[in-house]
């Protein structure tokens, strides 16, 4: 029983110690901070550069009367003019507008960047 009450002492003490040692203190003034909202601009988004369309050069080949003569027996109308093209040419005709697809689908993402993130 003395031991408790030793120890009880013991503690008021230090307890009242410990809250006088932090009384005596002076208390420094609070720092008031301003809070400001400042609107940033927001960046351009990086969209890749598309490619050059670089379309390949097509050969037309013009059927007249004085040309072929048989396909215009063919034609009833003596004043049709017929366009043909040979196999490479119709091939690079195709290569020419599968390239402007392919240009069209860049544009479309390079839009979509766009709306994305300015909305």
């Amino acid at each position: 029983m003395k031991k408790n009450l030793i120890q009880n002492a013991l503690g008021f003490i230090l307890i009242g110690l410990l809250i006088s040692a932090c009384g005596s203190k002076e208390i420094e003034p609070v720092e008031i901070v301003e809070v400001k909202t400042i609107e940033i601009p927001r960046p351009a988004p990086i969209v890749p550069e598309i490619d050059q369309l670089k379309l390949r050069q097509v050969q037309w080949v013009i059927i007249t009367p004085d040309n072929v003569e048989q396909k215009f027996n063919e034609i009833k109308n003596g004043e049709a003019v017929l366009f043909a093209l040979t196999a490479n040419d119709y091939e690079k005709i195709s290569l020419n507008l599968s390239d402007v697809r392919a240009a069209m689908d860049q544009q479309k993402k390079i839009i979509a960047v766009y709306e994305d993130s300015y909305n």
